[in-house]
């Protein structure tokens, strides 16, 4: 494709150096994967002037940058052409790569999923209901991305733009049709989903998180109702979001989606809404709840009893948010009912490991922040255990300010306390237990074990039978950061060891 052709598509780009008529294979923003007549974008936090050289060692002589960066006078002197953007060039890199490829998210039915906590149950949930459905289908995800026979580790929750456009087109030809995506709000900011026509938008919950990233609540919560925007962005016909307005921050999304006046057509779960849950009921074999569904320009809902083996009641929650989708794509309910029954356990997520011989209960579950681990030991406590222990640390290198607030919310719920590493990273693992230990009233419930292994094996020891012990914060990760190498561990495997 010739820059000519790019220009005709995106009016709000600029040829201020160069041949209109250059042609461009890809984009990409990391120079190490440029190749000829590739084009490189200069992200909006590119700093090192190396990268040009590197970019244009591999082959590139075109650039996209802003035009408000003080590097563009460099990029000028270097690059044979030069694009410039009015807005951020993050978020035009995902918008050029789909036209390149000639926009593969508008064959697919691109199903894309927020929030907090809940991501990557919600996509499975709905991927298990495509499969069953007979629908082929793919996963885009914080476990993986995978799709047929395909299973590849990106290492993000959401790739970059560039790959993903790639991911996306590969989809397409291996014939799948549906695709669940989870939407980081470091990927919504950031522009890696810019550029995807989006079927559906589906929102989870807003807690605290990564403030050090997003410095601000504010901010946070903005980056996540970008996937809104991208939604009216979308060509796709019969688009949708849904939200949960009942979850933390549900409120303060429908608030944004008032004001900036979203033209898709957006449904709510929760009271008085379009869906709704009732009388949910937990049990150490599952959760029931009665699904309601009220039916257009009536205040009668038609009720549905939806059984699951999926424990916890943020389970309950995104179930009904799968069901919620599924039915807005008009699929028979009467067919959901019977998938709900045979959804199959998420890694890392409220993952039960019993020890039939003593009688005890490990659960292993991703929660690494207050909110996560608030609702995971309400669940756990829901299981009506003699005694419940928790296990957690706090990552390196990541937002301190929620370090004595997981401490508050374990203490307040769990009868004893493991403080232990989760990924150090490059910070001092005692300086990380020291931090969470301030948030603690009675040190009396505190036991500190800086590795993880031992601490594992001095939690199981410390189980009776009856009791539950809950090893929060690494969920489906099979290694740990410490310093800057990845060891292998897996919190699972070292319960079974010390059983």
């Amino acid at each position: 494709m010739i820059l000519e052709v790019i220009l005709k598509e995106f009016t709000n780009l600029n040829l201020v150096k160069g041949n209109p008529s250059t042609s461009i294979e890809y984009i990409w923003s990391d120079s190490r994967k440029i190749q000829k007549n590739d084009l490189f974008v200069l992200s909006d936090e590119f700093t090192d002037v190396q990268f040009m050289s590197s970019a244009i060692q591999n082959g590139s002589n075109t650039c996209l940058i802003s035009k408000s960066s003080n590097l563009l006078n460099i990029a000028i002197e270097k690059f044979d052409n030069v694009l410039t953007c009015n807005s951020s060039a993050n978020q035009m890199q995902g918008k050029i790569a789909s036209l390149l490829l000639d926009h593969p998210s508008l064959k697919l039915e691109v199903i894309a999923v927020t929030g907090t906590n809940g991501k990557t149950s919600l996509t499975h949930i709905l991927y298990h209901f495509a499969r069953s459905l007979g629908i082929p289908s793919g996963l885009i995800g914080t476990i993986h991305t995978k799709f047929n026979d395909t299973i590849l580790e990106t290492g993000y929750t959401t790739p970059d733009a560039s790959s993903l456009q790639l991911l996306l087109k590969k989809m397409l030809e291996d014939g799948i049709k549906f695709v669940f995506m989870e939407a980081s709000s470091h990927g919504l900011k950031l522009g890696r989903t810019d550029g995807i026509h989006l079927r559906a938008a589906l929102f989870t919950n807003l807690t605290k998180d990564h403030l050090d990233f997003h410095k601000t609540m504010e901010d946070y919560l903005l980056s996540k109702f970008r996937i809104f925007t991208l939604l009216d962005e979308s060509n796709k016909e019969n688009k949708f979001g849904i939200v949960n307005l009942d979850a933390e921050g549900g409120e303060q999304v429908k608030a944004l989606i008032e004001k900036n006046s979203v033209q898709s057509n957006i449904k709510y779960l929760g009271k008085n809404c379009t869906y709704d849950i009732a009388k949910p009921e937990i049990s150490i074999n599952g959760s029931e709840f009665i699904f309601k569904i009220k039916k257009s320009k009536s205040t009668f809902y038609r009720n549905l009893r939806i059984r699951s083996i999926l424990l916890g009641g943020f389970n309950i929650a995104n179930v009904a948010l799968a069901l919620s989708c599924w039915v807005e794509l008009n699929i028979e309910t009467e067919k959901l009912t019977t998938f709900t029954e045979s959804i199959p356990r998420i890694p890392g997520r409220f993952d039960i490991y019993y020890n039939p011989d003593k009688d005890r209960i490990a659960i292993v579950d991703y929660a690494h922040t207050p909110d996560a681990l608030l609702n995971i030991l309400i669940s756990a406590k829901e299981l009506n255990p003699r005694k419940l222990i928790c296990l957690f640390g706090c990552g390196g290198d990541r937002d301190k300010t929620k370090r004595p607030e997981m401490a508050e919310i374990s203490e307040r719920i769990a009868d004893l306390v493991v403080l232990t590493s989760d990924n150090p990273r490059t910070e001092e693992p005692e300086s990380i237990l020291d931090d969470i230990e301030k948030g603690f009233k009675d040190k009396s419930k505190i036991i500190r074990e800086i590795d993880r292994k031992k601490a594992i094996q001095v939690a199981i020891s410390k189980l009776q039978a009856g009791d539950i012990l809950v090893v929060c914060g690494k969920g489906h990760e099979n290694y740990q950061i410490i310093g800057k190498e990845k060891f292998h561990f897996d919190d699972g495997e070292e319960i079974e060891k010390a059983w």
